[in-house]
């Protein structure tokens, strides 16, 4: 796809093929945007029936951690899809940090530490939950010297993850 001959139907299908190549549905989409973006408004996009704003392509790429212009052109390349989906109930790191005589209280004060500064690098003030990228996982492993996949087991199993998707 040129971008000097950018079509509706070609940025509509680039909308679609970059959120399936991630494995996301639209209903994903709207909930890693915490409703910023409705899943009945990006069908729209992806059909072609409502007109896409610079601002909201500008929020969409972000949320999909693409540069815009992949949006446009086929000459950016998409990012491999991530593989896992992360959901982290914050407020139960947050009890659970509270209490020092729990026996993982190093992780948990690392996580909190670790998921305050993305929550405020991100402006995401929701505090109930917080959707970590591949790479939050891959530094998330590094700062608690563990494996993904062990990092993961133990969130599970500590009731600190909502969503784990491949």
């Amino acid at each position: 796809m040129n971008p000097d001959s950018a079509t509706i139907e070609s940025i509509s299908a680039r909308l679609r093929s970059i959120r399936n190549a991630r494995g996301w549905s639209l209903s994903d989409v709207e909930s890693i945007s915490d409703g910023k973006v409705k899943a009945v408004v990006l069908g729209s996009y992806e059909r072609g029936t409502r007109s896409l704003s610079v601002r909201r392509a500008l929020q969409i790429a972000e949320i999909y951690n693409v540069p815009i212009s992949s949006l446009f052109s086929d000459k950016s390349a998409t990012p491999a899809p991530t593989k896992e989906r992360v959901v982290l109930d914050l407020r139960a790191i947050s009890r659970k940090f509270e209490n020092s005589r729990n026996q993982y209280f190093n992780r948990y004060e690392a996580l909190a530490r670790f998921t305050g500064s993305l929550v405020q690098a991100r402006q995401d003030w929701n505090g109930e939950v917080l959707s970590m990228r591949e790479g939050d996982v891959a530094i998330l492993a590094l700062i608690l010297n563990l494996e993904a996949s062990e990092i993961l087991q133990w969130l599970d199993s500590e009731r600190i993850l909502l969503i784990a998707r491949r």
